[in-house]
């Protein structure tokens, strides 16, 4: 049994320094700096790189239903429905570290935002938009933004998907002119 164990063991052996040899046999006189192929697939991934850096963003947030956007730094003006990437602080979120973070804008300036200080309910022109929960999910106290009126100029009203997002329910609206850029879902 041993030497029949020995015999398979050293066929092996024998079977991985033959291969091994033709496949440096083969790479003899191969050298990276000649293969053509190999350098025009190095430059385009080079170009590729330049070319698509600063503009995706990835989100790792829950406080979102998308995961990967396209950076659009166009300076065009965000519409109702679109996501905006921007920084911020904040006392209440990571003792005031500034953050990039991506939000929806859910009302805009001119459009009027209401607030049910009992329920903690959100109204844009009318129709409900969110809730502002009382607790963190680590039961700190959250503060409730409270304006009821039309949205001033050059401000707009930000909220995440997800329940525990820290949005504009809590720190109030976002200027214009601190979004970075408009952020379109991939997927």
């Amino acid at each position: 049994m041993w030497k029949s164990l020995s015999r398979r063991i050293a066929l092996v052996c024998e079977r991985i320094r033959d291969r091994c040899a033709s496949f440096r046999r083969s790479l003899s006189g191969y050298s990276p700096f000649r293969d053509r192929r190999l350098w025009i697939l190095l430059t385009v991934l080079s170009v590729a790189g330049y070319l698509l850096c600063g503009r995706f963003a990835i989100a790792v947030s829950p406080s979102l239903s998308h995961r990967i956007f396209i950076l659009d730094r166009s300076g065009r003006t965000p519409r109702t429905g679109d996501y905006v990437l921007f920084t911020f602080s904040s006392p209440l979120y990571e003792e005031g570290k500034r953050h990039k973070a991506i939000k929806e804008v859910i009302c805009r300036e001119g459009e009027l935002l209401t607030v049910d200080r009992l329920q903690r309910n959100f109204y844009c022109d009318g129709r409900y938009v969110a809730t502002a929960k009382v607790a963190s999910r680590k039961e700190k106290p959250l503060p409730l933004f409270v304006h009821n009126g039309a949205i001033p100029k050059g401000m707009l009203f930000v909220t995440g998907a997800h329940r525990d997002s820290f949005d504009s329910r809590y720190w109030g609206f976002l200027e214009e002119k601190t979004i970075e850029a408009i952020a379109r879902p991939l997927f």
